[in-house]
Formats: C-alpha cells, sequence, structure tokens
C-alpha cells in the first residue's frame, strides 16, 4: 500500500567518504575484467562465507557496449561451498572468444574473485582481478585513485572500469610522480558497459612516462576503476587496483525523502526509492494553486502521483522523465509529470516537479486541466 507522506522540513546527513577494501562480500557484484582468445582464458571462483544456502547468477558483460540484459548462468552454494568456473566464458557461456567483465548476483553475500592467464604449454602467467560490490564501486561525485602506471620502452599500461547500473560519465587526469598533469580525458559508459584501452588511447598520444597516477572523478553513475600494468619484454601483467573515494554513503541507491515546495513554500511530500542505479518508486503528494495556461479557476485537489512509473534509470532523470498518473476511477481526469532531479553525494536529491493536467469534466475540478509551474523538489536520504 501506498503511503502519503507529508514532509515540512528534510534533514540532510552526509557522511564521510569510505574507501573500498580488497574482496569485500557483496550481493551484487562486478568483476571489472575478463577474456578469452589463444592463448587466454578466465577462471572464475565464488565462495559463500555464510551459514545459510545462496543462489544467484553470473551475468557475461561484453565490453565496448551497454548490457542491459546480458546472458547469465546460475548457481547454488552451499554453506562454505564454492564454486569453481573453469574457462567461464567458453565452458559457461559457450564463447571461444570474448572480453568483458562479470556481474554476480546472489540472494546472500558472496565473495569473489578470479584469474586471467595465459600459457605456453608448459606453464601459465596472468594476473587476477577482485570482485568489488556495487556499493564499494565510485559513485558520483567520488574519485578513483590508481598508481604506477607507466608507458615507455620497458612498459605499457592498460586501463581498465566496468559502469553498474546508470552507466557512468568520468573525468580523468594523469599526473606525474610530482603531482604535475601529463593529460586529461573524459570517458562515458552505458549501463553495466566493461572498458579496457591502452592508456596512450584513453589519453590520445601520450607517451613515455614512468610510475604516474591516475585520478579519476565520476561525474554521473559509478564504476570501478583499475590498470593492468604489462612487462613488454615478458608481456607479463600486474593489476594496479584502485581507492575508491565513494563520496557520501557507499551507494546512491537508499530512499529519499522528499518536499516539494510551492510559490508560497507550502509543501507535499513523499520518498524516492533508488535501488542498483535505478528509480524504482516515486510514492508523492502533490498540490499546486498556480496555474500556467488553461484559464480555469485554480486546482484545488490533491494527487498521489507516482503511481504510473515503470522503473527508470536514475542517470536519465538528470534531462528529465515523463509519465503519467490516471485518475480516472474516481472520476478525474489525467495528470502527466515530467520530474527532472540529480542525487548529490549519494544522500541529497535536488530537482523539479512540472505538471500538465487533461481531461478533468468535473465543475469543481476544471482548474486541473492545463499546465502548471514546475515546482521545486528537495530530499535526503532516510536510510
Amino acid at each position: 500500500m501506498r503511503r502519503l507522506i507529508t514532509a515540512l522540513f528534510v534533514l540532510v546527513l552526509v557522511a564521510a567518504a569510505a574507501p573500498s577494501f580488497a574482496l569485500l562480500g557483496g550481493t551484487d557484484i562486478i568483476v571489472p575484467a575478463a577474456g578469452r582468445g589463444a592463448p587466454w582464458g578466465t577462471d572464475l571462483y565464488i565462495a559463500n562465507p555464510g551459514d545459510t544456502t545462496v543462489t544467484g547468477s553470473v551475468y557475461w558483460l561484453v565490453r565496448g557496449q551497454a548490457n542491459p540484459n546480458p546472458i547469465s548462468v546460475a548457481f547454488t552454494l552451499a554453506p562454505g561451498e564454492t564454486a569453481v568456473f573453469t574457462d567461464i566464458i567458453n565452458a559457461s557461456f559457450g564463447l571461444t572468444t570474448g572480453n568483458g567483465a562479470f556481474r554476480v548476483t546472489a540472494s546472500d553475500v558472496v565473495v569473489v574473485n578470479s584469474r586471467i592467464f595465459a600459457s605456453d604449454g608448459s606453464s601459465t602467467f596472468g594476473q587476477g582481478f577482485e570482485g568489488v560490490p556495487t556499493t564499494a564501486a565510485t559513485q558520483t561525485g567520488g574519485t578513483a585513485t590508481v598508481v604506477g602506471l607507466s608507458y615507455n620502452s620497458a612498459f605499457r599500461t592498460n586501463v581498465y572500469a566496468t559502469a553498474g547500473a546508470a552507466g557512468a560519465t568520468a573525468s580523468a587526469s594523469l599526473l606525474d610522480p610530482e603531482g604535475n598533469s601529463i593529460a586529461t580525458a573524459n570517458l562515458t559508459l552505458g549501463a553495466w558497459e566493461p572498458y579496457l584501452r591502452r592508456v596512450d588511447q584513453l589519453f590520445t598520444g601520450v607517451a613515455n612516462f614512468d610510475d604516474a597516477t591516475l585520478s579519476v572523478e565520476i561525474t554521473a553513475g559509478s564504476a570501478v576503476f583499475g590498470a593492468s600494468k604489462v612487462d613488454n619484454a615478458s608481456t607479463d601483467p600486474t593489476t594496479l587496483e584502485s581507492d575508491a573515494t565513494t563520496a557520501g554513503s557507499g551507494s546512491v541507491d537508499g530512499t529519499y525523502q522528499i518536499s516539494i515546495y510551492d510559490s508560497a513554500f507550502f509543501a507535499a511530500g513523499g520518498n524516492i526509492v533508488i535501488d542498483s542505479g535505478v528509480v524504482t518508486q516515486i510514492n508523492g503528494t502533490y498540490f499546486n494553486w498556480d496555474k500556467l495556461s488553461g484559464g480555469e479557476p485554480a486546482c484545488t485537489l490533491q494527487f498521489l502521483w507516482g503511481i504510473g512509473m515503470s522503473p527508470t534509470p536514475l542517470a536519465d532523470f538528470a534531462s528529465g522523465v515523463t509519465f503519467s498518473d490516471s485518475y480516472t476511477s474516481t472520476g478525474s481526469g489525467v495528470m502527466e509529470w515530467t520530474v527532472t532531479f540529480t542525487v548529490s553525494a549519494n544522500m541529497a536529491i535536488e530537482g523539479t516537479v512540472a505538471a500538465v493536467g487533461s481531461d478533468f469534466t468535473a465543475p469543481d475540478e476544471l482548474g486541473c486541466n492545463g499546465a502548471f509551474p514546475a515546482l521545486v523538489m528537495s530530499g535526503g536520504k532516510t536510510e
């Protein structure tokens, strides 16, 4: 049942930024790089550290594209059990070649790790990529830092990333050991999109540097960043993992209490629910005595709104999302809403709500036809 929540004041608590640490358990985990193609392959490990049976799925995310509906394989783990997916891209997904990343979801906490390796027939060499919970990915307003990048006659470095459910836009800087800028670049990724390019391809034309630091600020969405440093003589790679200043709480996900203010600063209220970077619910009340068009008297109705919204990626709301709620079951008409907002520091919502009414026919409802001025919306995370 939808609840009406009238909010006159919103308290926004901004938590201190927190770094991520290796091999955190979680229920939604990104392994940010994987590949298969002679002589390379990838093994994936998923462990259940708990005392109850866990079910879940491994999704294959294809590099260079958004992955809204990726292929997957299911798993079930008894308490203490580890699933070993040997050569997973071929054995589980049936691909002889492929480059990308994995997303692992589970009914309870699991721990995930992987190894990409090559064989010369008698021995192997390679590198590991840890599973990073989506809550520990670098979020909007946060910065990821990767140290030890080189590009010269001895080493080359690849930069990798995988975006979360809402995609990611990022501003990247390459700094020398003294903190001076070597180059800058911008990167945009779609939902669940993996990325891997040489550092001279991300930072076009840059060459001949030693021991640089990569600093990536996420301006929208979320992503896991890192780098792979390769010895040119042996082709042996080393994983360079990032820290992650997540900015505010560890994740944009949660329930946000909102207030919607009219021109006289009267407020209606409600809440917005974000899950895995997707706005899944808007539960609110709305009233607005001001009109932009229509010519009829003021609208005196109070509306429940948000019922007609389908789950929508958070990133879409930056440019505005339009949907309609119908009130014809009570004899009233239709309200079309355009909702625009952003979330800052993973804690605070700022935006607007505009409305256009139609098909109101009762004498005391005629004022609800026509366009209404956009109202200011503010909110803060409650959980």
